[in-house]
């Protein structure tokens, strides 16, 4: 799967709201910016990870706040 086609499976997990995307998509956040924390050069990769993370926690935390 290139990144590109990962993108748009988390911006489809974003959009419609699906539980079991958006916890595979954080742990592909994840691991995008634990790569890019390794090297010097990718530091703006890194951010721009952090605020897709961002977005699918607070998706991930709307869900949760519906289902109480």
């Amino acid at each position: 799967m290139t990144r590109f086609k990962e993108l748009k499976r988390i911006e489809a997990a974003i959009e419609h709201r699906n539980e079991k995307e958006l916890r595979w998509a954080l742990g592909y956040c994840t691991m995008r910016i634990g790569i890019a924390g390794q090297v010097a050069t990718m530091k703006r990769q890194q951010s721009y990870w952090r605020r897709i993370e961002g977005k699918v926690r607070t998706a991930l935390l709307e869900l949760e706040a519906r289902s109480e």
